[in-house]
């Protein structure tokens, strides 16, 4: 049994520098974070849930937890600066429906893990058309609130396939080895160098994962 998996931001589209700009310019303005320390957190914690981004600041911050209802008016306030701004006029990265195709027939099961709320991942892929590609598209959220659980949800779900995932950033791929799974890193928002350091069995830019797919199935298959 084999399965392709997938970050979104970094893979499927790439606004990872207005995310992270967004988010600076929030909690600046929420919490009085200095502007380029969030931006820089954002890119460099790529691949983490949105909640684990907010919780770092406030904790920070503020020396105590953020609150269900304190994260949910935030949150709520930036999905929607996305939705407003940003996502009428995304664009999917090249290559990427070629790599999707190409997964959809020739690995037994594909997903999405993604760090973005469940509900708006689901949102996204809809606004993209993708959503016919994946069997199973998760987001975090109280019942996952990282992709560790994504993670074991598909080892048990699928009977502990193995498990090729693709992302941009170095916590993605450390989760992926972690887990057993083939990290394949894409260079779209951090340096070959620093994804071979957190655990890249492969790193190439985007238009290169599906000849690397290609010969990683065929060592499944062995």
């Amino acid at each position: 049994m084999t399965a392709f998996g997938t970050d979104y931001d970094g893979v499927i589209i790439n606004i990872e520098p207005q995310k992270a700009k967004a988010f600076a310019e929030l909690l600046s303005k929420e919490w009085e974070v200095p502007n380029s320390e969030a931006f820089k957190f954002w890119i460099n914690k790529g691949g983490t849930s949105r909640r684990f981004k907010f919780d770092y600041f406030y904790e920070k911050q503020f020396n105590e937890k953020l609150s269900d209802n304190d994260y949910k008016y935030l949150e709520l306030k930036f999905s929607s600066l996305l939705k407003n701004n940003f996502y009428p006029n995304l664009k999917l990265l090249p290559s990427a429906i070629e790599l999707l195709k190409f997964a959809k027939t020739q690995f037994d099961h594909t997903f999405v893990s993604s760090g973005i709320p469940t509900e708006e991942i689901q949102y996204l892929t809809a606004f993209n058309k993708v959503t016919k590609y994946f069997d199973l598209i998760l987001g975090t959220g109280k019942k996952f609130p990282s992709k560790r659980e994504h993670f074991s949800k598909i080892k048990s779900m699928w009977g502990n396939p193995d498990v090729i995932f693709v992302a941009d950033s170095p916590d993605d791929m450390k989760l992926a080895k972690s887990a057993s799974f083939v990290p394949i890193g894409v260079t779209t928002n951090h340096s070959k160098a620093r994804l071979l350091e957190s655990g890249a069995e492969y790193v190439c830019d985007l238009k290169d994962v599906k000849s690397i797919l290609e010969k990683f199935k065929l060592n499944f298959l062995l």
